[in-house]
């Protein structure tokens, strides 16, 4: 059933449940990163329905692992509905691993991968090509395993918001955090730094996580979606 929870799970018994999964021959990653990114994809349109019919924009922020992986999935989903699609990688993933099969699968489809750093121009450039239509974001930068300040990392993107919110104040920007948004620590909540992904959205898979009890208080709303565990 759509947003059935099963308990809360902490990013170790997330990884542990997936693993074992997987290692049962029952599912294999990449199907996994597949149900995932469709999942966050049917979530937004949910959410924001309006999104249905149309060209829409959007950009994503992806980085090297998993969380990557799933936003590689969102953006190929994304372009196949016909939305112009905006993909800024931190850095390429892992050669071998399912997040560089699926970084792989998105180049197929035509699509191109830009740096982190072109943020602000990409952003703005999608704005203008909006035409006060809102632009959505998704973060898939760093996910459940995140521990340390993610300043840096997420450094061009909040140059990016500033710029635009500050060029185009009538702006609508959508934010949507795959998993967990980047700069909050998975099973404390706690902030990674001092300007973490500002989400409206959180999708998360299969079981909330600590961190969305946190989430929750500070009115950012986080679904769940099955990806067949």
């Amino acid at each position: 059933m759509w947003g059935e929870m099963n308990g809360i799970l902490t990013a170790e018994q997330m990884r542990l449940l997936e693993k074992t999964a997987m290692e049962s021959g029952r599912v294999t990653g990449q199907a996994l990163m597949q149900r995932a990114g469709e999942g966050v994809i049917a979530a937004a349109l949910r959410e924001w329905p309006a999104l249905v019919p149309g060209v829409h924009h959007a950009l994503i922020l992806c980085g090297p692992g998993n969380n990557g992986g799933d936003g590689y999935v969102i953006a190929r989903g994304l372009l196949r509905r016909g939305w112009q699609v905006r993909l800024c990688a931190v850095r390429a993933p892992k050669a071998g691993g399912d997040a560089a099969a699926m970084a792989h699968e998105w180049r197929a489809a035509g699509g191109g991968v830009l740096p982190m750093e072109d943020c602000p121009d990409v952003l703005a450039d999608l704005v203008s090509r909006a035409a006060g239509q809102p632009v959505i974001v998704f973060d898939a930068v760093l996910g459940i395993g995140q521990g340390r300040c993610t300043d840096d990392i997420l450094a061009p993107w909040s140059r990016a918001r500033h710029s635009v919110m500050k060029a185009a104040p009538d702006a609508r920007l959508l934010a949507v955090a795959v998993d967990v948004p980047t700069g909050y620590d998975c099973d404390t909540g706690r902030p990674l730094g001092r300007h973490p992904f500002a989400a409206d959205l959180v999708v998360t898979f299969h079981a909330r996580k600590p961190v969305h009890a946190v989430l929750d208080r500070a009115g950012i709303r986080t679904v769940v979606v099955p990806i067949g565990l």
